[in-house]
């Protein structure tokens, strides 16, 4: 299920001429797979043609990404609105994988981080 954007992401490849922005308009994607996380974001040109960025990473890749955000916390901090979106994104996604099954002891100190 897309849904739209609530903000701003900008793609930047490392080549020239690949970056894209996308915005409130455009729509975003994010659902487990079998064996990995499936990120899709999507916008249309005025020309009517769709262009959309996909980012599959394995389930480790995330909860490392979202270590490094817990860790990086004590510094520059988002402003107090984007805090709690982001805090209850957090809540949501550790009742969602709680409902899955047990988590292992290790689950449970990376959940821990980024809920802090």
């Amino acid at each position: 299920m897309t849904r739209p954007l609530s903000g701003k992401a900008e793609i930047v490849l490392v080549f020239p001429d690949l970056t894209g922005t996308f915005g409130p308009s455009d729509q975003c994607e994010a659902r487990f797979d079998a064996d990995d996380i499936c990120l899709t974001l999507q916008r249309s040109g005025d020309t009517g043609v769709c262009r959309s960025v996909r980012l599959n990473l394995e389930p480790q890749v995330l909860a490392d990404i979202l270590t490094e955000l817990a860790e990086s916390v004590s510094g520059p901090a988002p402003a107090d609105p984007n805090c709690q979106v982001l805090r209850e994104a957090a809540e949501a996604l550790a009742r969602a994988l709680e409902s899955t099954g047990e988590l292992t002891p290790d689950e449970e100190v990376l959940l821990l981080h980024v809920m802090e």
